[in-house]
């Protein structure tokens, strides 16, 4: 905690190369290395996008301690913000502080080709150097895609994917498999009924109400949450609710409010980041 300490105080040039990567692995000790995590959690915080901005993290972190709930963070925690390796060396320490009240699931963003083209490289190699991005990138392969809450809540950072109708086989997933990538790349759309392809994201599916209604109601759950998508309000219902979709980082994009998510059995308060 140490290392952290340092960042949040001195910035991250307090820090060298070594430490960071004795941090990380240090961190990877504490994350799941599987693909599905199953909690008994009736209440808990979710955190939706926070894209190497600090602030988003800390500010659900620091509720979620001090009521003393468990936090799930909803996957992208680098890239494009101005605190990517501060961001990212923030939500491990919350898992090594907490490891049985924190989840974090992998997004879209914690892939090597979305960090080369989205700046998360840059940032590392002038810092450090390509060796310690490297090891980050491995570090990605041990965190859980989708988290199963109370045994109702489904949380990925995209949604649902197309080659699955039982949540309990995604833990059988290769990483490399089209089903496996879907869960942290898919969208909503309230245009579709079942699956179509997402040409917005350049591949990957669009996910509407059909498919939504009918995997909870395979699996016995009551509602998605993900996150993946910006909202000037910091969230958007889909499916007379049976989705929630959050971002949470404000003044991301024209002055938006960010929001994350207080969950307490069926009801859900949205707070705002």
């Amino acid at each position: 905690m140490d290392l952290v300490d340092s960042i949040l105080k001195e910035g991250i040039r307090s820090v060298s190369e070594e430490q960071y990567l004795e941090f990380i692995e240090e961190a990877e000790k504490y994350l799941e290395g599987k693909n599905l995590v199953e909690k008994d959690w009736s209440e808990f915080l979710v955190v939706g996008d926070t894209h190497g901005d600090l602030e988003s993290a800390k500010r659900p972190a620091e509720r979620s301690i001090t009521k003393g709930l468990p936090i799930i963070y909803l996957g992208d925690y680098v890239d494009r913000g101005n605190d990517q390796l501060e961001n990212l060396a923030f939500v491990l320490s919350l898992k090594i502080q907490r490891p049985g009240k924190v989840v974090l699931l992998r997004g879209n963003h914690e892939t090597e080709r979305i960090n080369r083209s989205y700046g998360f490289k840059r940032v590392v190699k002038t810092r450090y150097s390509s060796s310690l991005f490297h090891r980050i990138v491995s570090l990605y392969e041990k965190l859980p895609v989708v988290a199963v809450l109370n045994e109702e809540y489904y949380l990925a950072h995209g949604g649902i994917s197309s080659g699955v109708d039982d949540y309990k086989d995604i833990e059988e997933l290769e990483h490399r498999e089209e089903g496996y990538k879907e869960i942290f790349w898919n969208d909503p759309g309230e245009e579709v009924d079942r699956y179509e392809p997402n040409f917005r994201r350049g591949g990957y599916q669009l996910y509407g109400e059909k498919a939504v209604k009918e995997f909870l109601d395979r699996n016995g759950l009551s509602m998605v949450i993900r996150a993946h998508e910006f909202y000037p309000e910091g969230y958007r219902y889909y499916f007379d609710k049976k989705l929630l979709s959050i971002f949470s980082i404000s003044n991301y994009r024209d002055g938006n409010q960010g929001k994350f998510a207080e969950v307490n059995g069926r009801k859900i308060k949205l707070i705002d980041n």
